[in-house]
């Protein structure tokens, strides 16, 4: 990785700035408002379009007022863990003091400047917030521009880092610029600033500057093939003879589309002296290019560094302070194919020789055509230090080379294989982690072995959303491995449940539960199962049963550090909701995520934000359970984390349902088909139709909702689920069919409806059962007594909205048989919960009630306290007002601390609160202060 510190970087009237005054205007604007704002911005293009140059014209505009730092990414080196990051960062080391202690000691291990303290690896989320905590500190000081050149050939654990950083400067007196090629993906979170071709006359000017005349049907014919890329237009241009460029003799053939910039380079190479085509590969091999490296490598071969002197003159290669650099990226792959490969691969072990570490390893590695234990041997200890300073991607790559490189395949084979999937798999390449799987288990004969391979094979195929294939590998791999290894057949059986809960198969879950439990060999074995087993129960009308083994999870887990069992624990508070035990929900999810801000470790986050998100529906609060639902989003995208990335998104759609947001709600409900196969994780069919359906009643469209809504108890009823507190639309179910003109649909939906209530026996079905009984009974006091046996339910639950729901439907149902003054009570308590949820539609639909009462509607309040901020901003405040420091707070929610301050300032003008007192006082008070 090269920090390009050459002084002829290029000035304000340098010819290869021309064509380019509206991509100057964009970054000097960039720049301007960098003392005010932080901006990420990724600059792409075609190879020679120009994005260097614009780079170059960024660090020469910011060189006197900003500090600048640049790093190049180069192709040799994507293999080197956090090789990037490091370039950028070690000229910024002093600040890393100011870290807190989890966070510097994460960082300076994947930069290899120390060991980590503890025995686990490092935490490459604890790497990220390091570094935009180190950019944010050196920026507090004097604005900074952070320049990446040729990203796609930076190495993944530092792309990882910047996508993050990039993400997340707004509130830091940090630039961050990244140019690539065009992606085949759009990028998230920032600008994109698209460097196409040249004009016509633009390209004479870029001939002009040169001094290259060409006459006019040349100049059509340099534009036609190099499509106004100025590289391939002067490379091509430059090969011409005088009587070419004049046009008196035939142009040589255009360069095939895709190699054109390619061929001009290839020429020029093969124009030089055999000695320094070769010398020239040497440079192009390095993933150091040092002066020392390549000269070493150079003697070598019975070769002198005066033999790049051609390739010099013949601007192809530069020195630059004590490394040589191409002088465009190009150079590297075109030098290299222009050799055998048996002299690419003597290139390769001349620079092992005199390397060390991983370098070492994958010189040799690079070198070699037919399997080597040695070699092998070497990238295996290269893919430990990787893990080990937490560039899982890096040691994933290491490990399957080093399972092509074993002799013979054979068990050993396998095993590297898994390791490789399981360095994947951490990293959040499931996909690697599933190929690499199925590849073990084709060579691995080893009973225990391809257990192993099964149960991360699962697990990767469950996170990928292919929980049916899931399941059943890990069921099938479990038998077999039963009659000689019982605690592997255990773990595999017991963990064949959570797909099938996925997928929303309650019987399946439950068999594979009970199954782990009678291969288990230990009292924790069982108790483990337990888990499992009380989430299929908690799916179906046997609540009773969940609770029981609901006890014995929580028993099993009592005293287990969050940080460490945050997942299971955050499905355990699932499960507490949907059998109302609520408190024990709160309880669980709180020690979650305490647990993974103390330990720095994110991978629970986005789930248990998810998790709390449904928890706050069914309680009421609103305005966090939404901030949750965007944190448990971009944490879920963060992390790869598919289907907590599909769940958050149909949990905002329920919210936007409520809250009168019908664009938003068919917005998020079709963005999260892109993250989870609907077919495959059936449950997610069931949130989708029930958001959809609250939508349209939402919105009065009763035939509408009727059909979503229909479909959602369509669904839940032929996948063998019993417990509509699972996803709560059977209320709206019913109510949906009456507006949409038809009785026989709605008392069918109902008498399901109280079938699973009767042998549920959870008060929120009974409640919701009352209410529509009330919505179908012909007789008023029938009617009546309905609506108090629904009240009466309500008032056992902490769950205002349907409470309110039910309010409004007595309400309406005493004005209707003309008992105006008694209809108004329920109305105006009714109106006051669905304003304090914000939930605008059925606001109006109370005004329009009391309006016909006669009552006079209160007028609309703004929207005050907490409601005034935004979903970042209370997550802030109710972190705060917890005691955490701004440090904390920004560790917690992947943001610097200077973005926690500005989130601080506004919330404190918002709100009119003086100090973190008075916030706290304010939070407190609202009931949020459980962060």
């Amino acid at each position: 990785m090269a920090i390009t510190t050459a002084t002829t970087v290029c000035s304000i009237a340098d010819p290869e700035l021309i064509g380019r005054d509206a991509e100057r205007r964009y970054l000097d604007d960039l720049l301007d408002e960098l003392p005010v704002a932080g901006r990420a911005l990724l600059v792409r293009g075609d190879p020679g379009v120009g994005k260097t140059t614009l780079l170059d014209y960024v660090e020469h505009k910011a060189a006197s007022r900003y500090q600048v730092y640049r790093v190049r990414g180069v192709e040799s080196e994507t293999t080197l863990p956090f090789a990037a990051l490091g370039e950028l960062l070690l000229p910024l080391r002093r600040r890393f003091s100011a870290l807190p202690r989890a966070q510097r000691e994460n960082l300076e291990t994947a930069l290899a400047l120390s060991e980590l303290v503890s025995d686990s690896a490092v935490n490459p989320y604890a790497v990220c917030v390091a570094t935009l905590n180190v950019l944010s500190l050196a920026g507090h000081d004097r604005p900074l521009v952070a320049l990446v050149d040729d990203l796609q050939w930076v190495d993944a654990d530092s792309v990882n880092v910047f996508r993050f950083v990039a993400r997340r400067v707004t509130s830091d007196h940090v630039a961050f610029i990244a140019a690539t090629r065009k992606l085949s993906e759009e990028p998230r979170g920032h600008a994109v600033l698209d460097v196409t071709g040249l004009s016509e006359r633009e390209c004479r000017l870029v001939l002009d500057s040169h001094r290259l005349v060409v006459a006019p049907g040349v100049l059509d014919a340099l534009v036609g093939f190099s499509r106004g890329n100025p590289l391939i237009l002067l490379e091509f241009a430059f090969r011409l003879s005088e009587a070419q460029r004049r046009g008196e003799e035939p142009l040589p053939a255009a360069p095939a589309r895709g190699g054109r910039a390619e061929q001009g380079w290839t020429s020029r190479i093969r124009a030089l002296p055999a000695p320094t085509q070769r010398a020239l590969v040497l440079v192009a091999a390095a993933r150091e290019p040092t002066v020392e490296i390549v000269d070493r490598a150079l003697g070598a071969w019975k070769l002198a560094p005066d033999d790049l002197t051609a390739a010099e003159e013949a601007r192809l290669v530069r020195v630059v302070a004590d490394r040589y650099e191409l002088v465009h990226p190009i150079l590297r792959s075109v030098a290299l194919s222009n050799v055998p490969v048996g002299v690419r691969r003597q290139a390769y072990r001349a620079l092992g020789e005199g390397a060390t570490g991983a370098t070492r390893a994958w010189y040799l590695a690079c070198a070699v055509s037919r399997p080597d234990e040695d070699v092998a041997a070497g990238l295996v200890q290269a893919a430990r230090e990787a893990r080990q300073c937490g560039s899982y991607l890096a040691a994933a790559q290491a490990w399957r080379r080093a399972a092509e490189l074993t002799p013979a395949r054979s068990n050993l084979t396998a095993g590297r294989l898994l390791d490789a999937a399981r360095d994947a798999f951490a990293g959040g390449a499931c996909d690697d982690a599933a190929r690499w799987c199925e590849e073990a288990r084709a060579t691995a004969t080893d009973p225990a072995l391809r257990a192993d391979i099964a149960l991360l094979h699962g697990r990767a195929l469950t996170w990928m959303g292919s929980v049916r294939h899931a399941h059943r590998l890990m069921s099938t791999a479990a038998e077999a491995i039963a009659p000689t290894d019982s605690v592997r057949a255990a773990a595999l059986a017991h963990e064949a449940a959570l797909p099938a809960v996925m997928h929303a198969d309650p019987a399946g879950a439950i068999a594979a539960a009970r199954r782990g439990m009678e291969l288990a060999t230990s009292a924790a074995g069982v108790e483990r199962c337990a888990l499992f087993l009380c989430q299929g129960l908690a799916l179906t009308h046997r609540v009773e049963d969940a609770c029981r083994e609901l006890d014995r999870a929580l028993a099993a887990f009592e005293g287990t550090d969050p940080a460490a069992t945050g997942i299971e624990l955050t499905n355990l508070a699932q499960v507490c909701f949907c059998v109302e035990r609520y408190e024990d929900s709160q309880r669980l999810l709180h020690a979650v995520l305490d647990g993974a801000r103390r330990s720095g470790n994110p991978v629970a986050y986005a789930f248990a934000f998810g998790v709390r998100s449904e928890l706050g529906w069914w309680l009421g609060q609103w305005s966090a359970a939404y901030a949750d639902c965007l944190e448990a989003t971009a944490k879920g995208r963060a992390l790869r984390q598919r289907g907590v990335v599909a769940a958050g998104l149909l949990m905002q759609a329920r919210f936007d349902a409520a809250r009168g947001d019908h664009a938003g709600c068919e917005r998020r409900a079709a963005e999260a088909i892109e993250f989870t196969d609907f077919t495959d994780v059936r449950s997610m069919q069931i949130y989708r139709e029930a958001a959809l359906g609250l939508d349209c009643l939402s919105r009065g469209a009763g035939t509408d909702a009727a059909v979503h809504l229909g479909h959602a108890q369509e669904i839940f009823v032929r996948f063998g689920l019993g417990n509509p507190n699972v996803t709560p639309f059977a209320g709206d179910a019913v109510e949906a069919h009456l507006r949409a003109g038809n009785p026989g649909a709605a008392r069918d939906t109902l008498a399901w409806l109280e079938e699973c209530a009767d042998r549920t026996g959870l008060r929120w079905q009974r409640a919701v059962s009352a209410r529509c009984r009330a919505l179908l009974a012909d007789d008023p006091d029938a009617a009546d007594a309905a609506f108090r046996e629904a009240l009466a339910e309500h008032d056992r639950l902490p769950t205002p909205f349907d409470h309110a729901r039910t309010l409004l439907c007595y309400g309406e149902a005493l004005r209707r048989t003309r008992q105006k003054a008694r209809s108004r009570g329920p109305l105006l308590a009714a109106h006051r919960m669905f304003s304090s949820l914000g939930a605008a539609p059925w606001t109006q639909r109370c005004l329009a009630e009391l309006a016909a009462s006669g009552h006079h509607p209160p007028r609309a309040r703004r929207a005050g306290g907490l409601d005034r901020l935004s979903p970042q901003e209370l997550q802030v405040a109710r972190m705060v007002a917890a005691g955490l420091t701004n440090t904390e707070v920004g560790s917690a929610l992947f943001v610097s601390p200077k973005t926690v301050e500005a989130h601080l300032t506004s919330i404190y003008r918002k709100l009119r609160v003086p100090s973190r007192t008075g916030l706290t006082r304010l939070v407190t008070e609202s009931g949020l202060s459980d962060c």
